[in-house]
């Protein structure tokens, strides 16, 4: 069962959740012939190298870790090793225990067919890894992995990495039974899979030990979890111990899981135990940005029969895991704890604060998902920081702000040099002296849309209006700008102007323009930009 009523907005979620989960149908094999298994090589993000290519170099999607992730290729000869021998293929065994206990179990099941005890028994089982490690089954941070394969009744000893490419006369390769079904867009899993976890938790079942820890919440303590020492102190005053489960072994976690009766989480690679819980047991999580839900989780859920509620509790306004997640206290929170709720603590100020610095410092700029998500949500938490302006001051904010406002920034990408660092408002965009000039304009606001322009010449004039954070102009072709205008959409209009001004190659700067209003250079290059925001009272 899910429960997204504790959402921002449960009718914009509804779409993430269906009941196509799991999958009825009887997994084989196939056998891939004169193929080479591949250890992982990164490219670009989401693009990799690894797994099983066949004959004429061409990736076997879901080989490697899941499908979508690994492209065709083929090594050079020379270092390509060769096995005349048939082995039966394990998959990649992840470094983060989330992907371990979905991405890297999803050919276990196999080791436990009539077809492998009949054909394939002798075969050796070989694996790769995602990491640079020569054994990972050998290496300390792997120990659980190690011992979840040991409760499997699979002999970790027997497994062979493959470091190098590799090419067998046979590699068979057992279908998944946890996998990525592009066509509607969810994972899903079989009865192998549910299977794989049954056997885990009726171990932790037989070797069941009392434990004081009903409630537990599962603390991820990672530094881009910013603020969720502010959940776990919250959810220790409702009784809740808190977890870090990286300081326990496996057989400890099984048997914490398996005797929870209310667990916790925010969603990622530790909310993914829950699937070792028993049926029925109310079960939180929190996501980390708005309206991403994770996938995975919403397949796990429905692996055994939890009872998951969803409750948000963020303001994640860059929308990306590099940007890092904020989480505060919120009022839906506190409404399904059936407290009061008077306002947001000190604590969640410093929080966003804290996230705000850490984010907009590298340069991430709000996402529109973001914005209409948490739009209402957000605009009250910032009436209520208003009154916290001594706050502001001790974090990365525009410093001479009477009131502190949804943070503007704006970065150019100049000859020469390329793109700058993205600049908050009020500052200059560039050193006046370098005098390099100005190609290109990305501008962004966390709430409001904002829409530019900017002039290149008398003969090509203003070039296509765009929204914040599209660049207008060019990259590449050493093209300067002359001129420039700027507006806020209509909402973000009522509440502030827009001003501006740009300096030029002269050493003199502009008047200030404000609302759309034309700044043009007459023919003199521009070399910085500055904008800033008026409250309209």
């Amino acid at each position: 069962m899910v429960n997204i009523d504790y959402l921002y907005k449960p009718d914009a979620a509804k779409a993430h959740f269906t009941d196509n989960y799991f999958v009825d149908k009887e997994l084989g094999f196939s056998v891939v012939e004169n193929g080479t298994i591949l250890p992982r090589k990164y490219i670009s993000p989401g693009k990799n190298i690894g797994g099983i290519i066949n004959n004429a170099g061409k990736s076997i999607q879901g080989s490697f870790v899941h499908r979508g992730v690994t492209i065709d290729y083929t090594p050079p000869s020379a270092l390509v090793k060769y096995r005349p021998e048939t082995v039966v293929y394990l998959g990649a065994v992840h470094d983060v225990w989330g992907h371990q206990i979905s991405d890297s179990v999803k050919y276990l099941y196999f080791l436990k067919s009539l077809v492998f005890e009949r054909e394939f028994k002798k075969c050796p089982l070989v694996y790769v890894s995602v990491v640079n490690i020569e054994n990972v089954l050998l290496d300390s941070s792997y120990q659980n992995f190690r011992r979840l394969l040991e409760i499997l009744e699979i002999d970790p000893d027997r497994l062979q990495q493959i470091n190098q490419p590799t090419k067998f006369d046979k590699i068979i390769l057992p279908d998944e039974s946890f996998y990525y079904d592009t066509e509607k867009n969810v994972r899903q899993f079989t009865k192998e899979y549910r299977e794989t976890i049954d056997s885990l938790k009726n171990f932790a079942i037989k070797n069941w030990m009392p434990t004081s820890s009903k409630k537990i919440y599962y603390f991820y303590g990672r530094r881009e979890q910013i603020g969720e020492e502010r959940l776990a102190e919250y959810f220790k005053s409702k009784g809740y111990e808190i977890v870090s489960p990286e300081k326990f072994t496996l057989d400890e976690q099984l048997n914490l899981l398996i005797n929870c009766e209310n667990f916790a989480s925010t969603i990622g690679s530790t909310s993914h135990n829950s699937i070792f819980l028993r049926d029925g047991v109310q079960t939180i999580f929190i996501p980390r940005i708005a309206k991403q839900f994770n996938s995975y989780q919403s397949a796990l859920n429905c692996v055994n029969s939890i009872n998951a509620i969803y409750v948000d509790s963020t303001l994640s306004l860059f929308g990306s895991a590099y940007a890092g997640y904020c989480f505060i206290v919120s009022k839906q929170l506190k409404k399904f704890f059936g407290d009061k709720f008077n306002g947001y603590e000190e604590r969640d100020f410093e929080t966003f604060l804290r996230y705000i610095s850490y984010s907009s410092g590298k340069g991430f700029t709000c996402s529109q998902v973001a914005k209409e998500y948490y739009n209402e949500v957000f605009e009250d938490f910032l009436e209520q920081l208003k009154c916290k302006r001594n706050m502001t001051a001790k974090y990365y904010m525009p410093a001479n702000l009477a009131d502190w406002r949804p943070l503007l920034t704006y970065q150019t990408h100049v000859s020469s040099k390329g793109w700058g660092s993205w600049n908050n408002e009020d500052q200059i965009s560039n050193p006046l002296e370098q005098k390099l000039q100005i190609e290109a304009v990305k501008i962004n606001f966390l709430i409001y849309k904002l829409y530019y322009s900017v002039y290149y010449n008398d003969n090509e004039g203003w070039s296509e209006e765009v929204t914040s954070p599209e660049m207008a102009g060019t990259t590449g072709k050493v093209k300067a700008i002359y001129g420039i205008r700027i507006r806020l959409d209509e909402a973000g209009a009522k509440k502030f102007d827009i001003l501006y001004r740009v300096h030029k190659f002269d050493d003199t700067w502009t008047a200030w323009a404000k609302n759309g209003e034309v700044i043009y250079s007459h023919g003199v290059k521009l070399n910085a930009i500055q904008i800033k925001l008026e409250p309209k009272t």
